[in-house]
């Protein structure tokens, strides 16, 4: 544990949250406390920009392509103020010294370059694009994620888990129900259920925890 909460993690926080200011203080939640989570003024259309920094132009190009159809997610060409994450190989999050948070695919890097900010690290043999667009909600706004190996046995199945796959994903209550065929109100109950199940008090925590338990 560190002096800030701390959450062992593996996604995104629903539309209603921000995406954190750079050079605002990075906070990491812990599951057992419920730190809350403080959000500025956000719209739902929020475009996150996203960096893609690896060795491997095709690993690259599948998290481009990934990433592709998410509308809130836009994948810059370059590096610069404008990016607030960036996806990194471990040899990139060793060599080079980014501005704003890092969603590593691979291994921890060993020795992160002086200032380089890991938020989120994602194995490259399980990722899924779930984990990914989840990662990079929750290192924008602010939330150190880091996937478990080993979690507690899953608590959530069936509608459960669609709803929390949704989520992950930036859904709200409104696209939940038309997708699934549920009514708001439904939806309302069922994610309120996921919240209890996950011992989470909002939808940003909830999807931490799902990702740190494999759910998602």
């Amino acid at each position: 544990m560190t002096n800030a909460e701390t959450a062992t993690v593996g996604g995104p926080p629903d539309p209603g949250l921000p995406v954190q200011d750079r050079e605002g203080a990075r906070r990491e939640i812990d599951l057992t406390d419920h730190a809350p989570v403080v959000p500025r003024h956000w719209s739902p259309a929020t475009v996150i920009h996203v960096g893609i920094v690896d060795e491997h132009e095709m690993f690259a190009l599948g998290l481009r392509t990934c990433l592709a159809a998410s509308p809130l997610v836009r994948v810059s060409p370059v590096i610069d103020e404008d990016v607030d994450v960036v996806i990194v190989s471990p040899r990139m999050a060793e060599e080079r010294r980014f501005p704003c948070p890092l969603v590593v695919c691979g291994d921890p890097p060993g020795n992160p370059a002086a200032g380089n900010e890991v938020m989120a690290v994602l194995g490259r043999a399980t990722l899924t694009a779930e984990q990914l667009l989840a990662s990079i909600h929750a290192a924008a706004a602010g939330l150190r994620v880091i996937h478990a190996e080993h979690g507690p046995p899953p608590r959530l199945a069936g509608r459960g888990l669609e709803v929390l796959a949704l989520l992950a994903v930036g859904a709200d209550t409104k696209e939940i129900a038309e997708q699934l065929g549920y009514s708001d109100r439904t939806i309302k109950s069922v994610i309120r259920d996921v919240q209890l199940s996950l011992g989470a008090k909002n939808r940003v925590q909830a999807v931490a925890e799902g990702i740190r338990q494999g759910l998602i």
